[in-house]
């Protein structure tokens, strides 16, 4: 009976990896990548030779607030959201001033949106319109995609995160079921032979990442399918249950910003000293946004959302309008209770959001070796189909797979290695507000051009040897890139609020030095090279 169980855990385990293994390597990837799209990858991509990401005095906040309250009608004063240039979600800092209820040309929530430049002040881009519209159509870089395809693979909702919540189950699945059948594998915790055939290196590496970062890749599974399905499936569950199905009476009852009454008596709000507050009462948290309820009226109230520091999660601070603490809670509402707290870390512990750079860097090592984990599984089942006597693939097939999987799996690689130079250049030659129209092209229009080279009947290592290639020529061609198109380039060296820049530009001379040594250390076999000149012929 139990070698039964174990039968067929083993071939639940080996379907589960083999139908979402480039999946989940696809997603788990980009998830590497994404660990410090905010706001590292943020800062960076927003940077050119003459602008870069910088802290706004509170004074001149305040200023601007007020200055710009004027120009628009005084619906749009009652919710006035302040976006902080600080790579969490916006580069600049920006102004929306919102009417819910619309105008006379809007029955939708309308905006009027200011975007300034953090170093000078100086007024870049206006939007007037729809909410949504804004946010949707906003100036995007290329660690935003890279995040949003982690999150929803561009397929948008709810396919793209009922996919990726799947994933993340898929993941826990196949982590769980593998640590019961290779019990064996716990007395190999420290075995691994580097000398030895690719197979064997494939095995020995499936068995480490797979154990010693089994806790990591339970935790990361999980709170990637509550990520991807609470919206989608758990939102609309929790709203039949207590609220007949009405999703935004439940959302009502737990807003954090519930709308103020206005007054219309004067009262000027105290900006700087809520600024300031925020500031006093976890100087490590940084300050994403303020939220201001009738602005400069005796009952103005203030939010401010905060991240990191003591809180780890996101958190809100509630101010009047006269600059004075009244209580913190946490982003998702105010709701007491354990299990709030429990909910709210849930997104900290799938980026690594807590711990400073250090915990990032190595969720970012530990979600690549997520990526290998079901790469290195389906090589294993390829390999294995292929030997023995009377194999089930044949060399022809067993080629063909491996060329599919180094066209998905190192196409997304190479997908992303370009946007990097390819966001230096944009940032050089094409206007902000119109990057959003090249990302798309680039990265799906590369990883399909890659993929279709794959196609061609060559040796797979041959293949892989010309992807480690490509992939470190991208990152070799972006410091150069710098040199050539941003005339100051050595002198932001040494400038301190060109610090984050000049640390990922280093890390991308890094990655082009490793795969030129990948390139280097794959060697081709004659047998696969003869079996590429035999496909051909065919």
């Amino acid at each position: 009976m139990k070698s039964l169980t174990i039968k067929k855990l083993f071939r639940m385990h080996s379907w589960v990896g083999i139908v979402t293994g480039i999946l989940l390597f696809v997603v788990s990837f980009t998830g590497a990548l994404a660990v410090f799209a905010k706001p590292h990858l943020s800062i960076w991509a927003s940077a050119s030779e003459s602008y870069v990401t910088s802290h706004v005095p509170t004074q001149a906040v305040e200023n601007l607030i007020n200055e710009y309250a004027q120009k628009v009608p005084q619906a749009f004063r009652e919710n006035i959201h302040v976006f902080m240039p600080n790579g969490y979600g916006f580069t600049k800092l920006v102004l929306l001033y919102e009417s819910h209820d619309g105008d006379e040309n809007y029955q939708k929530e309308a905006a009027y949106v200011y975007e300034f430049n953090s170093q000078t002040y100086a007024l870049e881009h206006k939007f007037y319109g729809e909410t949504g519209d804004y946010y949707e159509n906003r100036q995007s870089n290329m660690a935003r995609y890279i995040g949003h395809f982690h999150a929803d693979l561009h397929l948008g909702r709810p396919i793209g995160l009922i996919l990726t919540g799947f994933l993340g189950l898929t993941l826990m699945v196949s982590v769980i079921t593998g640590l019961y059948i290779h019990r064996d594998m716990f007395k190999q915790m420290f075995t691994f032979r580097r000398n030895k055939s690719v197979d064997v290196v494939v095995a020995d590496g499936h068995k480490l990442f797979g154990l010693w970062g089994s806790l990591f890749h339970i935790v990361i599974g999980f709170t990637g399918a509550i990520l991807g399905l609470a919206t989608i499936i758990m939102l609309p569950a929790a709203a039949y249950v207590s609220f007949n199905g009405d999703q935004e009476r439940l959302i009502e009852t737990f807003t954090a910003m519930p709308e103020t009454v206005i007054s219309h008596e004067y009262q000027k709000t105290q900006i700087v000293d809520v600024m300031v507050n925020v500031k006093s009462l976890d100087d490590k948290a940084v300050l994403r946004d303020l939220t201001i309820m009738a602005l400069n009226d005796k009952n103005s109230v203030v939010y401010a959302r905060t991240i990191g520091g003591e809180n780890v999660a996101s958190s809100i601070v509630k101010y009047s309008g006269e600059g004075e603490f009244i209580k913190r809670m946490s982003s998702l509402g105010d709701i007491l209770g354990p299990a709030i707290k429990v909910v709210e870390w849930i997104y900290p512990m799938h980026f690594g959001n807590f711990g400073g750079l250090f915990v990032k860097f190595i969720w970012s090592v530990l979600g690549l070796t997520t990526a290998l984990i079901p790469l290195s599984g389906v090589m294993m089942w390829l390999a294995k189909r292929s030997r023995g006597q009377n194999p089930d693939l044949s060399l022809k097939a067993y080629q063909r797979w491996n060329r599919l999987i180094i066209g998905s799996c190192g196409g997304v690689v190479l997908a992303c290695a370009l946007l990097f130079p390819a966001q230096v250049l944009m940032n050089t030659f094409i206007e902000g507000s119109q990057h959003n129209a090249y990302f798309g092209s680039i990265f799906f229009g590369s990883w399909l051009a890659w993929l279709l080279v794959c196609i061609a009947p060559m040796g797979y290592r041959y293949l892989l040897k010309i992807n480690a290639l490509l992939v470190a020529v991208c990152f070799t061609f972006v410091v150069p890139l710098k040199l050539v198109f941003q005339h100051n380039y050595l002198s932001q060296l040494t400038n301190s609020n060109y610090q984050i820049v000049t640390s990922v530009d280093l890390v991308c001379i890094v990655f082009a030095a490793l795969f030129f040594y990948l390139f280097n250390k794959v060697e081709m076999k004659e047998v696969e090279m003869l079996a590429g000149l035999k496909e051909q012929t065919l």
